[in-house]
């Protein structure tokens, strides 16, 4: 019997019994919608959080903190403070020499300042990066543009600088303000700071700014920031500190290295860690997140296999009753000249059509199951893009062939049964 005939037999005694074989197939539909609605749930959940963590900040963008771990171990032993690993500026030349590394910034923070405009006090956090390579940093303006390397005195706000929250039961709400960071685009505004002197009276220092764009969100603390040049920035903190601070010898709290893609980041990572550094990227998170999504996938995947596994049973079941049904064919079919392979290969193919058929079908509806998921959930949240289920190619790829495997497996035993039959026995039973 050649495969073209043994398929086409095959198919016909399948739909002999046309409600077993239907209830039998549903069983696997289930099962294999199962799995893939299961596990695309996890995906989604990885792909929305992916998503999230990536926008909070570049994933080709690396902080580099001083190590204050290992700073308190070498005091511990004995080490002399010059042993320490500064962050300054002999230290970020080192870090611009490092293979893949496109641009190297000191960052300085100011927290406590205020922004006049119209009559209005705004709470602002200032960032100040080197206006330098402010080109090659991931910085994106959504209006206006980025200050040159010479505009000292300009800025760019960051997305919610101007945002003011209150805070009850339910969180903090974000309050309706009458002036957007666009609005304040190519004006001079005040930046104020505070402090309070050695007699205990409260000074305050004004510095006229020009805003020159505002920076598309990233998601991180540059939102509520304004970015200025650290020059200027180092100069107020030392003004409200009343201490001048000797980067040489103190160093940089901060520093921000950008590289060329994301396919560097762990090796600029790792050498910026032996430098004697402490180094945190988007990328490590990213990476840490995906083997708990991964374990997550494979958990709502084993439950969802449970109903493949009760479908295979029923293919089991459902081939082991066709024997019964069949044996006198099957002593026939031996006595004209069927071979044992030709009559285990018969119910194997039979067995593999019900998972196959399952199988596309529970695809099918898992695509339904998944658009439907995606569009109630899309009534009940409404901030984003929303994406609780995301089925892959890969994983429409692996439910099928599951199911097929799975089919061909259930009808191995059935199969041979059906090949040891004695002929003779076969053609007398009734």
């Amino acid at each position: 019997m050649n495969k073209q005939e043994l398929l086409r037999l095959s198919w016909e005694n399948l739909w002999r019994m046309k409600f077993r074989t239907i209830l039998t197939i549903i069983g696997v539909v289930i099962g294999t919608a199962s799995i893939i609605v299961m596990v695309s749930i996890g995906n989604g959940a990885q792909k929305s959080i992916t998503d999230e963590l990536s926008g909070a900040g570049s994933v080709t963008t690396i902080q580099v903190y001083k190590d204050i771990g290992s700073t308190g171990m070498t005091m511990m032993a004995g080490g002399k403070k010059e042993d320490e690993k500064i962050l300054n500026d002999d230290a970020l030349k080192d870090l611009k020499r490092i293979d893949g590394v496109v641009a190297v910034t000191p960052v300085v923070n100011l927290s406590g300042a205020t922004v006049d405009y119209d009559r209005e006090q705004y709470g602002v956090s200032l960032m100040g990066v080197d206006y330098n390579v402010m080109e090659d940093m991931r910085y994106n303006t959504t209006s206006g543009k980025k200050p040159g390397a010479n505009d000292h005195n300009s800025v760019i706000l960051g997305k919610e600088v101007l945002s003011s929250y209150t805070l009850s039961s339910t969180g903090a709400q974000a309050q309706e303000n009458t002036v957007a960071p666009e609005d304040l685009i190519g004006q001079n505004i005040s930046l104020v700071i505070s402090k309070t002197n050695a007699n205990g009276d409260e000074e305050t220092r004004t510095e006229k700014v020009k805003v020159t764009g505002v920076l598309e969100s990233t998601g991180g603390s540059e939102d509520y920031s304004i970015i200025a040049d650290y020059k200027l920035v180092t100069d107020l903190n030392q003004w409200q500190t009343g201490t001048k601070v000797n980067v040489k010898k103190q160093g940089y709290s901060e520093a921000l290295v950008t590289v060329e893609d994301s396919s560097v980041v762990n090796t600029v990572t790792a050498q910026i860690e032996d430098f004697g550094f402490t180094v945190f990227s988007m990328q490590q998170i990213l990476e840490s997140m995906g083997s708990v999504f991964q374990m997550l996938q494979i958990l709502l995947g084993g439950i969802g296999g449970v109903a493949l596994l009760v479908a295979c049973i029923g293919i089991v079941n459902t081939m082991t009753m066709s024997i019964y049904e069949r044996t006198k064919e099957i002593g026939i079919m031996k006595v004209i000249g069927a071979s044992i392979s030709d009559i285990r290969n018969m119910f194997i193919a039979e067995s593999t059509m019900i998972g196959l058929i399952g199988g596309i079908v529970g695809i099918i509806i898992s695509f339904i199951l998944s658009i439907l998921i995606n569009l109630i959930a899309g009534l009940f949240i409404t901030t984003g893009n929303v994406t609780i289920s995301y089925i892959t190619p890969g994983l429409v790829v692996f439910a099928l062939l599951f199911s097929a495997i799975v089919g061909l497996l259930s009808g191995v035993r059935p199969a041979i049964k059906a090949a040891n039959l004695s002929s003779l026995d076969a053609i007398r039973s009734e």
